[in-house]
């Protein structure tokens, strides 16, 4: 036989159909208790999924209005991303050869976080020891992401007169200068907000090199869920590209990096960056902006980092890399493995440029363009996910923009991350290998001898805007960590008689 059969159109179940045999094998249980989930933005994760719920579906073809599919036309080029490693050891000359090693191993991109007064990352406090850090570093390939919170201004033109003396110029440099002064205010309570916005209109001579960075990882750090880190970051990059338009700045959008957290949730993460990328398109379009300036960064999700049985932290990290590279995102950061208990170490460094070079290499996602199109799943997931997210933009706008709104907008997410921390005390949302299966005589890599605390006087500032209570940065694993860093030894055998099926579910309640 050589004709197709078309067995579909004499077979084609109903909705109801299933429905009808669900309720069979359920027996009078409840539908939605049974077999929904919801979100901790109030959306249903059903069953199954069909064409019904996307039936109306807009999201068009990547590259195409309203980018929810992708920001280009084209698979990505040999099916690479931006592989970006992220330095914060406090040596210049350390961090440095980090910096190299990373380079000549496979990543594409560096983020460095810079230290100029008494805080985490690189220590340095004048031009010629940032110009010592990135030594050996070909400024004119490489792009270099900085991030100095309230020292952004300081560290820019360093840097602009680092790449004036090394003769890198014009479109040569890219990258991005960190500038983000809403994300710095939410986290630290102060920040020199005028200095930090004048320096990230200051575009001159570099048409590749963004100066803004609306980061969604102050919010994420503090309990945001999906759809208010998407609200957070829409009003912040809103912030600044209206600043820029204000400043007579051409195509504002190119400016701006959008940053967002992946987190093991992979399917999650696919739908925030698209849902992202799609808000943030409609924005540029309202704002009279090109589209094809849209560049969206993703970073792993400190907050899930888990400094007890740090090695689970490896499969983490492979499903939010996973989750960022499926939803479209332009580079991807991946913190090292063992980063919650300290300095990381050369495994953990290695390892995680090693899981974006596997997943790229030997999977071979990057050739596919947009692989979770079509998925009724992530198609009705991205689009309601796009729905709450920009909701919780407007009420952010409607409140004056997220400066006005710090208050309001972090009294929300501490809603959100009180019912989190709850379903994690109660293990309704489990940490493997913390709050469920811990490994009790676990081996913990070997820490990283942090060099002496600088003691030299901080980079002075001036003109700080400040805020009553900066939003906490925590991560979920804490309270559970804390009880077992101080608990004695266990002093209770527990028997487990009979076959495993029989008593494994009592044993790992206990």
């Amino acid at each position: 036989m050589t004709e197709n059969l078309d067995l579909a159109s004499d077979y084609s179940p109903t909705r109801e159909q299933w429905l009808a045999a669900v309720d069979k094998v359920l027996k009078g249980k409840d539908f939605d208790r049974a077999l929904v989930t919801t979100t901790l933005d109030g959306l249903r994760i059903e069953p199954l999924y069909d064409a019904y719920p996307t039936a109306e579906d807009e999201s068009g073809f990547p590259g195409f209005d309203p980018l929810t599919r992708g920001a280009h036309p084209a698979p990505r080029e040999n099916g690479q991303w931006d592989i970006r490693t992220r330095t914060v050891h406090p040596d210049p000359a350390v961090a440095n050869a980090q910096i190299l090693d990373d380079l000549a191993n496979g990543a594409t991109s560096v983020e460095v976080q810079l230290d100029l007064g008494g805080g985490e990352g690189v220590s340095i406090r004048t031009p010629e020891e940032l110009a010592q850090v990135l030594d050996g570093v070909l400024l004119d390939l490489a792009p270099v992401s900085l991030r100095a919170g309230a020292h952004a201004a300081v560290v820019a033109g360093w840097y602009r007169d680092l790449l004036a003396a090394r003769g890198v110029h014009g479109a040569e440099p890219a990258g991005n200068l960190g500038i983000d002064p809403v994300g710095t205010l939410v986290t630290t309570g102060e920040v020199p907000m005028d200095a930090l916005m004048m320096a990230g209109m200051d575009v001159s001579n570099t048409p590749r090199l963004r100066t803004f960075l609306a980061s969604g990882a102050p919010a994420s750090d503090a309990g945001a869920s999906e759809a208010q880190e998407i609200g957070y970051v829409l009003s912040v990059a809103l912030l600044y590209l209206r600043a820029l338009i204000d400043d007579g700045v051409d195509n504002p959008g190119s400016r701006i990096t959008l940053e967002v957290t992946a987190d093991v949730d992979v399917f999650a993460t696919v739908a925030k960056i698209r849902a992202l990328r799609h808000c943030w398109a409609t924005v540029l379009e309202n704002m009279g902006q090109p589209l094809d300036s849209t560049q969206i960064v993703a970073v792993s999700a400190d907050r899930w980092l888990t400094a007890v049985d740090p090695w689970v932290n490896i499969l983490r990290g492979t499903a939010a890399t996973l989750g960022a590279v499926v939803g479209g995102a332009d580079a991807v950061t991946l913190a090292p493995f063992d980063s919650a208990a300290g300095l990381p170490g050369d495994l953990g460094r290695r390892l995680a440029r090693n899981t974006q070079l596997l997943l790229q290499d030997e999977s071979g996602i990057g050739r596919v363009l947009d692989p979770a199109g079509g998925s009724w799943y992530i198609e009705s997931f991205t689009d309601e996910l796009a729905a709450a997210g920009w909701k919780f933009f407007q009420r952010i706008e409607a409140a004056g923009g997220p400066v006005e709104a710090i208050d309001e907008i972090g009294a929300d997410i501490a809603v959100v991350a009180q019912r989190r921390d709850q379903q994690i005390s109660t293990r309704k949302h489990p940490i493997t290998g913390v709050s469920e299966f811990p490994l009790l005589d676990e081996q913990r890599p070997e820490p990283v001898v942090e060099p002496a605390a600088d003691t030299r006087a901080p980079v002075a500032l001036s003109g700080h805007l400040h805020v009553e209570t900066a939003w906490p940065q925590d991560r979920l694993a804490d309270p559970f960590e804390e009880l077992r860093e101080n608990a004695g030894d266990a002093t209770v055998f527990l028997a487990n008689l009979g076959p495993i099926a029989a008593h494994t579910a009592r044993a790992t309640f206990a």
